[in-house]
């Protein structure tokens, strides 16, 4: 398996990836989110790549899983809080017929390597509390939870 920046080429096969765990976020939250057929415009894809924040897996010429990854720093201009520098996964997404075979525990070990590579203090993400199977893998990889958001709908 090979995880690289990818091509405008891959573009489709990419989105089809975003696409699909999209769609489990619509069944779980459709008081956020809307179907629609590219999650990922091209113009944004472009964006993405230009700016290193997007890369795929790639396993037997096909594209099995991808993740867009932002590093962000946090600073407190009165020092109540440690700075940070945040390797923040906004997106992963394993292909589902190819899951099980540690795709998704490469491409977090990857995102980690990026992370040390410039000198963040942490990496996280967020996950649907129904989203289990993913879950699993985070925790197992050596993620912990350290927040918990709560949310509800406001209605007249």
């Amino acid at each position: 398996m090979k995880i690289e920046i990818p091509s405008m080429e891959d573009y489709e096969a990419t989105n089809a990836l975003a696409h699909q765990v999209h769609e489990l976020h619509v069944s779980w939250r459709p008081d956020l989110f809307n179907s629609v057929d590219n999650v990922i415009s091209r113009e944004e894809f472009q964006s993405l790549v230009n700016h290193r924040e997007i890369y795929i897996a790639r396993w037997n010429d096909k594209i099995v899983a991808y993740m867009i990854l932002k590093i962000k720093e946090k600073k407190h201009p009165n020092g109540s809080m440690r700075y940070r520098k945040l390797l923040e996964i906004e997106a992963m997404c394993v292909n589902e017929d190819d899951r099980g075979y540690g795709i998704g525990t490469s491409m977090l070990e990857y995102a980690k390597n990026i992370g040390i590579e410039n000198d963040c203090t942490d990496m996280y993400l967020t996950v649907n509390e129904e989203n289990v199977d993913a879950i699993r893998v985070y925790e197992k990889f050596g993620m912990r939870v350290k927040n918990i958001a709560y949310s509800m709908e406001i209605h007249k």
